[in-house]
């Protein structure tokens, strides 16, 4: 199979070799993919070839991830789906938040980024509705990929049952300490003389941990949050550890959905991205192949362009998911666009930009010797090599490389943009 072989050489040259696997399984699932892209030209054209890609990219869409968010009732569980999903509650389709028990039946919320995600909002243990004695059959346990455990101000009896009960059932969850932010105010206003943040940040986790190795559960990660300051303790943490320890199969959905604040979550949402150009890569072999001419696509800048949409989209830079990220860090919208600005050269965030960042990125690389107007870079004049692979190695290897450069180059810019609000309070 000497496509096969010779996509697997390209791949090994082109892929970062921390995220891509570049074993002959590999090279051997390019290959298949190739045909099948290639089948689809044949019988619909280009149109019907980019349908399949697009469906075959976007797959994630369709895997349902359910996290189930569990605890007594009043200890914020309705207000930390909110954080979650980046909403308050005054925001349409907002989980009910109150002074009073606001949850006294099951309730679910999709996230607005990927309605395939849903958080739960359960009742607390031990109520005339959901007895203790049949809770985890009353919820539907089974139906949930993972267990977020949230208490507030103490530990209770039915916290330390919840957590035994979720572990016998050999299920993964989080212990989630809420309203840290309310503690250090009560800390605050008793001991105005001798008060410091950090201890009484320490004395709750220590406290915390204490309980839990006491009830056997010392392993069980713990993450101190407040709901309403997203940027301070371990809300972020708590993000990038749920997306680590999902199970495997569902974890690339979660990371897609959720929203690029920190570094930690945009290194994660660019691996994902960056594991799956190969897909991208093989429609342009495809199209190369099913052509059959002496004419190769080098790469097709819609399909690059359309990608990169995706990956700017995903990496918080369009306007909003600026927007959001300018109300969480108190910051000014104008001022992250800005950072956006300076660092892509973009002054409209559209397809049209990003095919200028596409163009311009294009014309300063120094591995394509070829020319570099808009009408040379869709298809290029390229001599067949002993026989027609040639041409799907040119495209499959130039679509990598240039998306390579467009994901770098906007990685560098979330980055900047997550930094911005830190390095401006300075």
């Amino acid at each position: 199979m000497p496509l096969c072989n010779s996509l697997l050489r390209v791949h090994c040259i082109t892929a970062d070799p921390d995220t891509a696997d570049m074993d002959i399984e590999h090279a051997r699932n390019v290959e298949r993919e190739v045909e099948e892209l290639r089948k689809a030209y044949k019988e619909g054209g280009k149109d019907a070839c980019r349908r399949l890609l697009e469906r075959k990219r976007d797959e994630w869409k369709d895997t349902p991830l359910n996290v189930a968010v569990i605890g007594n009732s009043g200890v914020g569980k309705s207000s930390f789906i909110n954080a979650i999903r980046r909403m308050t509650a005054d925001d349409k389709g907002a989980a009910e938040v109150g002074v009073t028990e606001t949850t006294k039946k099951i309730k679910s919320y999709s996230h607005p980024k990927n309605p395939m995600l849903t958080f739960w909002d359960l009742p607390g243990v031990g109520t005339d509705r959901f007895p203790k004695e049949t809770y985890l059959s009353d919820i539907g346990f089974e139906r949930f990929d993972f267990f977020l455990l949230i208490t507030a101000d103490r530990f209770t009896e039915n916290d330390t049952w919840l957590g035994k009960e979720i572990r016998k059932k050999n299920r993964k969850y989080f212990f989630v300490r809420t309203k840290i932010g309310v503690d250090i105010s009560n800390n605050k206003a008793s001991h105005p003389k001798s008060h410091k943040d950090e201890a009484v940040v320490t004395k709750i986790l220590e406290f915390t941990k204490a309980i839990l190795r006491i009830n056997r559960c010392g392993d069980v990660p713990v993450f101190l949050i407040d709901n309403y300051e997203l940027m301070k303790f371990d809300f972020q943490q708590l993000e990038k550890s749920l997306v680590k320890d999902f199970p495997k199969l569902k974890r690339a959905a979660l990371v897609m959905s959720l929203q690029a604040t920190s570094k930690e979550m945009i290194q994660l949402k660019v691996a994902e991205l960056r594991s799956r150009m190969w897909k991208v890569a093989a429609f342009c072999a495809a199209v190369a192949t099913a052509n059959m001419f002496r004419l190769s696509i080098v790469f097709d800048i819609d399909l690059v362009v359309n990608e990169s949409m995706m990956y700017y989209v995903q990496l918080g830079l369009d306007e909003e998911s600026l927007r959001s990220y300018a109300t969480l860090t108190s910051t000014e919208y104008n001022d992250l666009k800005a950072v956006v600005t300076s660092q892509l050269g973009m002054t409209v965030a559209s397809v049209n930009g990003i095919q200028d960042l596409v163009m311009s990125l294009a014309s300063g690389d120094p591995l394509n010797p070829y020319p570099k107007t808009a009408g040379d870079i869709s298809i290029l004049a390229i001599p067949l090599i002993g026989n027609f692979i040639a041409a799907p190695i040119t495209c499959y290897s130039g679509t990598m490389n240039m998306l390579e450069e467009v994901l770098d180059k906007m990685e560098k810019t979330a980055i900047a943009v997550v930094d911005f609000p830190a390095e401006y309070a300075l």
